[in-house]
């Protein structure tokens, strides 16, 4: 499950730290306030592509970090042999 995603540099955003807790999870906020942004750097931290003008003006790179929990051993071993 995922637990946290942090964004740094991306388009709009210069700084985000969102937690994620247990069960749904609802993201809202104006239009141009940045929630696409976050859904689409989770598809980038995922292996998505990511256009170079993602980054935000005026920086050199941008960062996502995701956080998961494994709610399992068995889902935590098979993450074991993955890596």
């Amino acid at each position: 499950m995922l637990i946290h995603l942090h964004v740094k540099n991306l388009a709009l955003i210069e700084s985000a730290d969102i937690e994620f807790g247990e069960g749904l999870n609802i993201l809202t906020g104006e239009t141009g306030a940045g929630k696409s942004i976050l859904i689409g750097s989770v598809n980038i931290a995922l292996g998505g592509k990511a256009p170079k003008d993602m980054i935000r003006q005026g920086c050199d790179q941008a960062y996502i970090e995701l956080v998961f929990s494994v709610d399992s051993e068995a889902k935590a071993e098979a993450c074991g042999r993955l890596m």
